[in-house]
This record gives structure tokens, C-alpha cells and sequence, in this order.
């Protein structure tokens, strides 16, 4: 699941709602497994960001996140994403130049 907020006020609200959702259906949020990333804006991300919970536990924050198998960087750069492809075309190339001929 992936929540897209302007604020972290909006991420902090919403968060709360899925908490009540997750506690009324006998679910439970893994903390370990959950990430949160700040798009940097020029010249107006803060150095600093206020703290996210969820279930009275802290969240990461991470600067780079794979999401259907794209990287996305804190930045807005996609470097890392055209690099990956770029090896992933790379290795596709080299499995059919050494295929065996089928004609």
C-alpha cells in the first residue's frame, strides 16, 4: 500500500485512519517492513522532518524505494531506475546472442 501526501499532518491522518480500519479487522501493520520517503522539492525540503508513526512505533525514512519494480529516489532523479534497465536489456542481449541457433 502506498499513501501520497502533500504534509506529514495528511500522512499522519491517514495513517490513523488505516490503524482504526486495521484494529477493527483484527490486522496488524508490520512496522518493520514499512518505509516512508520525502520528495525533495527545489529549495524548499526541510533539512529536518518530523517524526512518523505507526502503532506507536517509528517509521524509516528512506531517500531511494522500489514500487512495482521501479526505484524511486527522493530527489526525483530516475538514475537508478534507468540503470537497472539498462542492465536488465543488457542481460537480455547477451541470453540471445548466446542461445543456440534454432534454424
Amino acid at each position: 500500500m502506498v499513501l501520497l501526501g502533500p504534509t506529514a499532518k495528511s500522512i499522519r491522518e491517514m495513517l490513523a485512519v488505516c490503524e482504526v480500519y486495521a484494529a477493527s479487522h483484527g490486522l496488524i501493520y508490520n512496522v518493520k517492513k514499512s518505509e516512508f520517503m520525502v520528495f525533495k522539492a527545489a529549495g524548499r525540503c526541510p533539512e529536518s522532518f518530523p517524526a512518523i508513526s505507526l502503532n506507536g512505533m517509528s517509521v524509516k525514512q528512506v531517500s531511494h524505494f522500489k514500487y512495482l519494480g521501479h526505484i524511486l529516489a527522493d530527489d526525483l532523479k530516475d538514475d537508478d531506475d534507468v540503470e537497472r534497465e539498462r542492465r536488465a536489456l543488457a542481460v537480455r542481449g547477451n541470453m540471445l546472442a548466446r542461445s543456440p541457433r534454432l534454424y
